[in-house]
């Protein structure tokens, strides 16, 4: 997170047994959430910002890479004031 611009102040984590792992880390810029279910193969990954500086769609192209996925698919919601992030995405096909 901090080479997409994110200030980590917090984090924590819960892995449920023989399920998946839940993880929250808190940002200046606001906060982040992944949460995996290993039994589908699937990572969900909430990005939330008040920051026009934090490149969260770098965030994900980086976690997408180091988790090895095949396929990614992205939603992105703008923010009240209608900003989003301007990098392109390029996450595995």
């Amino acid at each position: 997170m901090e080479r997409a611009g994110a200030t980590v102040v917090q984090s924590s984590s819960h892995a449920f047994p023989g399920a998946g792992l839940t993880s929250v880390l808190i940002l200046r810029e606001s906060h982040a959430v992944l949460h995996t279910w290993p039994e589908t193969g699937t990572v969900n990954i909430d990005i939330f910002s008040c920051s026009t500086k934090l490149k969260s769609l770098d965030a994900v192209n980086e976690l997408s890479r180091s988790l090895g996925a095949r396929h990614v698919s992205v939603q992105e919601i703008p923010r009240a004031d209608g900003h989003t992030p301007k990098p392109p995405f390029h996450a595995g096909a």
